[in-house]
């Protein structure tokens, strides 16, 4: 601004100014308020999008996890079978069919059954 701008130009009401500026707040708030709503749409449609991709994920994390401690055991076991004397292998399989016989006793503890179907299930 010259100081000819200043010279000729009018005195602004304050009234004026300052319902200009009450606009211009409401303005930048409403704009301000519609990015947030923008923003948050945008967010929850790329999470839907993304949901199938990450519960695949975590699905075969589960199945690789699984199945390296079910091959460690098994490995591990068999390959411990082969170098142990027999009298060990023997108290082995007796602890082991106790330990089945004993899990077995205790679930049919919790079983009910219905008689007239004849199916028994956990209670």
């Amino acid at each position: 601004m010259v100081l000819s701008d200043i010279k000729n130009s009018k005195p602004k009401n304050i009234m004026e100014n300052n319902e200009t500026n009450q606009d211009d707040v409401k303005n930048t708030m409403d704009s301000l308020s519609e990015t947030f709503k923008s923003a948050a749409d945008e967010a929850k449609s790329k999470a839907k999008e993304a949901a199938p991709k990450v519960k695949e994920a975590l699905k075969n994390a589960a199945h690789d996890v699984a199945y390296g401690a079910a091959y460690g055991a098994s490995f591990a076991g068999a390959l411990a079978a082969e170098f142990l004397p027999q009298s060990i292998k023997d108290g082995l399989d007796e602890g082991s069919d106790a330990g089945k016989s004993a899990a077995k006793n205790t679930a049919d503890k919790y079983k009910t059954c219905d008689s007239s179907e004849g199916e028994c299930s956990a209670s």
